[in-house]
């Protein structure tokens, strides 16, 4: 990077221009196939450097952007089955409820009917996001079996 460059070969463009270059590439990134890595990190630091400058308008606008974004985001979280004593990785979105996770170790060929999803010593409710539940990159979740 040169001096004056916030990023590499935006140094010519104006504030206008680099909005307008910033939502084609959202857009084009929409466009590709589906992948955890669909939205590149230097598209989302670059909306941090635009909230730093924009007026009022322009942050409704940026923050509309922020939010479509969030669904492009990925967690690599850990998974440990109790039982087997296997600690088994999972990609999930913040979105995604204990349901979904149940359906995702299904597909890895692990059943977890009958078992409780803990985190942070606490029950995870069947229907709570992981958002809720204040998951994040890299969490490790307990699979326990209900011996009753």
């Amino acid at each position: 990077m040169e001096p004056g460059e916030l990023f590499p070969g935006m140094r010519s463009m104006q504030r206008g221009n680099w909005e307008k270059q910033v939502w084609q590439d959202f857009l084009s990134c929409l466009q590709q196939p589906a992948s955890s890595e669909a939205v590149p990190a230097l598209l989302v630091s670059q909306l941090d450097a635009l909230l730093c400058h924009a007026g009022p308008a322009e942050l409704e606008r940026m923050d509309t952007l922020r939010r479509s974004l969030s669904r492009w985001k990925r967690y690599h979280i850990k998974v440990h089955l109790a039982d087997e004593d296997l600690m088994m990785p999972l990609t999930v979105r913040p979105r995604d409820t204990v349901m979904d996770l149940r359906a995702l170790l299904v597909r890895e060929g692990i059943t977890s009917w009958k078992k409780t999803f803990y985190y942070n010593s606490r029950q995870l409710e069947e229907h709570e996001t992981l958002k809720e539940a204040n998951i994040q990159n890299g969490s490790v979740l307990l699979l326990v079996s209900n011996n009753r």
